[in-house]
């Protein structure tokens, strides 16, 4: 009864205390409804707002009868502006005036501009406001992260300076790819479609605590136009001295009604690559050696599709899916040529390896959203589901005064599952998130190795395995974030992890299990002294879990003599992170930052005899810092300038005697992009920019210098239906890869030189309505990621 009486007692004085409201419709010129349009409402200083739904509406609750100022910002231009009066609730429609666009205008002591900036500090994340930049427009979206600050892309990778295996979202959505599937889905989008690109370097509690590198979070322009577009896209690569090419097609299709979006994208390639590549292992306590000579080929064709839907059952309710398939079947072929010396003697071999693979991997998810209230609260439910099936037939011939051939079979079926649920809640001033999350990995390998004899496959029961792994996750978090007052904002988040985990592997009748659970916390405060100064101070504590190949202990035999294997016993590292940034008039951007990096992991080289195999294994602890300068200059008509500068020092230190830790050391990696607009209306740019890495250090291995010159030029054509690309990649021919590792009794000089230097040219045709943008919601699905790694 006194529950009762308290509740009640409650929902009497919430109406007594705002029984005030001002509600109605907003329309524009044309008496549609302006959706997304702030209603701001002032009295004394103080302050209500809202922001219009789909169908213009609006709500806003008062403290007080009394007159009020009321005014109507539309696309960061105040459109009315009025005094009212009001007693109880006011119902005021209204039709927005048709004025001229203003620059800068002044509402109650806050600048308010048309145009966005080009760089913002937000508590938790950079922003680049892509549609702003001249320069990002009229490309596809790999190329709109090339000019991202502290972001590098290339047709290899993304990562945020510093860091690597950046994870990619697109309207805070975590795409279901990784590797080059997620490059080649990237390639087919616009970067027309991008409102903004937002870096993420620690992330907060919402997202998975996994991996120490970021987010890049891909934000869409909003679609409020109906009909269907598509469009059509070709590239091609020559690579210079080389009679080979690589291929690129694709085509996509994006319908917007008023209740379902569809958005489908068919690409397919073939890709070719080539390389020379030496391994040199020197004693430095003896006059051992092991040093190997290697020319790489591979031949990768691919395919793959993405469709995705979303209903709109009525203004609160939204479901959807979304679908992505991707086959490739790349054959690998290398040559290498191995001398050795040690106490056994001398000894001098020829190995090669023909190496066919079948990949296909399916990711599928499904979503539904709930809006809660008019103040953006909203509930998030969602499933997903990856099948990744690899089939391989690999041939082995090893030659020293005879010749001993072999065939191995590794088959492998991945299998993640899980489900989630987001619960955002909203009040005036604080914004509260939460949810929870489960995932199941499981991963049954075999490994069927066979001596090859007067050409019978005899099965090698010593060398043949079969490897499960089974593993859960358990995830909870909790955040909010508040605005202090006008300069100040904060967030602060928890989550908490519990994996479980066991690895059987049957041949030699070992498994093992692992059992762990964390709390990783993040913490967020910004101060906006003025327009022209923004500064924010970050932590965060991140988790990075081995890629499944790098557990499963079978022994990849590419000669008699060498082979590579993973680690069932491998664990997890922690990085602890802390920032400092600042913006100076939103295009100079400067971060301080320090991680601790503590049971780092690694592929070692380790000899014994005349066998030499490598392992991945938690070896070292590292602590890093450095500063970050990003700076966009545009001062000119004809000139855009993007100049990114990372330097920093980096100390290793080895805990096992299997590794010596590299020499600590300060290093720097540079970026600088320009694009030089040769006519008025910026549709045929020339474009030339220099990447470089001074030399560096991590845990064993130092790294030499390297660095790359590229130029083009932009043509955008028929209103930008049709954009040509063409570029001249690694002019110089420098890319390449050298560095040192360090062991105890041991240095490994390695070396590879790829076809890095290619000439690239890309056509893109685009035809229907350019504003319709199709189905943009992604679903989180963090732990597809590890699937895709087979490195380190």
């Amino acid at each position: 009864m006194k529950q009762k009486i308290v509740l009640l007692f409650s929902l009497t004085a919430s109406c007594f205390f705002y029984a005030q409201s001002v509600e109605g419709t907003i329309t524009d010129k044309d008496n549609k409804p302006a959706a997304d349009t702030e209603i701001l409402i002032t009295k004394d200083q103080k302050k209500f707002s809202a922001i219009t739904d789909d169908k213009g509406g609006y709500k806003i609750q008062l403290k007080e009868n009394g007159n009020y100022l009321l005014e109507i910002i539309k696309d960061g231009v105040k459109a009315n502006t009025e005094k009212i009066s009001v007693t109880g609730t006011l119902r005021k429609d209204i039709k927005i005036k048709e004025e001229a666009p203003v620059v800068e205008q002044k509402i109650e002591g806050v600048t308010v501009t048309a145009k966005k900036k080009l760089f913002e500090r937000k508590v938790d994340r950079l922003v680049f406001n892509v549609e702003n930049s001249v320069a990002s427009q009229g490309i596809d979206v790999m190329e709109a992260l090339a000019k991202t600050p502290m972001v590098r892309a290339t047709d290899d990778a993304i990562s945020i300076a510093g860091k690597s295996n950046v994870a990619v979202m697109i309207n805070d959505r975590l795409l279901n790819l990784s590797g080059q599937e997620l490059i080649n889905y990237l390639k087919t989008l616009r970067s027309d479609d991008i409102a903004k690109i937002e870096v993420i370097t620690t992330p907060p509690a919402k997202y998975e605590a996994e991996g120490k590198s970021g987010l890049i979070n891909i934000v869409m322009k909003k679609n409020t136009n109906l009909g269907w577009n598509g469009s059509i896209q070709t590239s091609g690569s020559y690579f210079y001295g080389r009679p080979v090419v690589g291929t690129r097609g694709g085509a996509s299709f994006n319908y917007q009604g008023n209740k379902l979006s569809i958005t489908a994208n068919l690409s397919a390639g073939d890709n070719n690559w080539e390389n020379t590549a030496y391994n040199y292992l020197t004693g430095t306590t003896n006059s051992n050696y092991w040093n190997t000579d290697t020319k790489n080929s591979s031949n990768y064709k691919y395919k793959g599709g993405n469709l995705k839907g979303e209903y709109k059952i009525n203004d609160k309710n939204l479901v959807g899916f979304n679908y992505n398939y991707s086959f490739s079947n790349p054959l690998e072929q290398s040559e290498n040529r191995t001398y050795i010396s040690n106490e056994e003697g001398m000894l001098s071999l020829f190995s090669d390896n023909k190496n066919k693979n079948h990949r296909n991997v399916h990711n599928t998810t499904a979503f539904y959203d709930v809006k809660l209230d008019t103040l953006g609260s909203k509930l998030s439910v969602s499933a997903n589901l990856m099948l990744n099936d690899a089939n391989a037939r690999n041939f082995y011939n090893t030659v020293t005064t005879s010749t001993v051939s072999t065939f191995t079979n590794p088959i492998s079926k991945y299998r993640i599952y899980s489900g989630q649920a987001d619960l955002e809640k909203n009040f005036a001033k604080i914004k509260t998130e939460s949810g929870i999350k489960f995932t199941q990995i499981k991963n049954d390998s075999d490994f069927n190795f066979f001596n090859i004899e007067d050409g019978q496959f005899i099965v090698n029961k010593d060398r043949t395995n079969t490897f499960n792994y089974n593993e859960k996750n358990y995830a909870a978090y909790v955040s909010t974030s508040f605005k202090i007052n006008e300069k100040w904002d904060a967030k602060a988040g928890l989550r908490y992890e519990y994996t479980n985990l066991e690895g059987v592997s049957l041949n030699d009748n070992s498994s093992a299990k692992i059992n762990y659970g964390k709390f990783f916390p993040t913490a967020y405060l910004s101060y906006k002294a003025n327009e022209n100064n923004t500064f924010s101070l970050n932590y965060s504590r991140r988790i990075t879990r081995p890629y499944f190949g790098n557990l499963n202990p079978f022994k990849y035999y590419t000669s008699e003599y060498e082979y590579s294997t993973g680690n069932p016993y491998l664990l997890p590292s922690f990085s602890d992170n802390f920032e400092f940034g600042y913006v100076l008039k939103n295009n100079f951007n400067v971060t301080l930052y320090y991680n601790r990096n503590k049971d780092d992991w690694d592929r070692i080289q380790i000899v014994e005899g005349n066998l030499k195999y490598s392992i991945v294994k938690n070896f070292y602890n590292e602590d890093q810092a450095g500063i970050n300068l990003s700076y966009n200059y545009n001062k000119l008509k004809w000139l855009e300038s993007n100049i990114f500068v990372n330097g920093y020092y980096a100390k290793s230190k080895s805990y096992l005697p299997d590794a010596v830790s590299a020499p600590a050391g300060y290093s720097a990696n540079f970026n600088i992009d320009n694009n030089f607009f040769l006519n008025k209306e910026k549709t045929l740019t020339l474009m030339l920019g220099l990447w470089s890495n001074l030399p560096n250090r991590d845990g064993n291995t130092y790294y030499y210098a390297n660095a790359s010159v590229y130029t083009g030029m932009k043509l955008n054509l028929m209103q930008k239906k049709l954009m040509v690309n063409l570029y001249l990649n690694d002019v110089l021919n420098t890319n390449r890869n050298k560095g040192i590792e360090y062991y105890p009794n041991y240095n490994v000089d390695y070396f590879s030189k790829g076809i890095t230097r290619n000439m690239y040219l890309s056509v893109t045709y685009k035809f229907g309505n350019n504003d319709v943008k199709g189905a943009t919601k992604e679903v989180k699905f963090e732990e597809s990621n590890r699937a895709g790694g087979s490195g380190n």
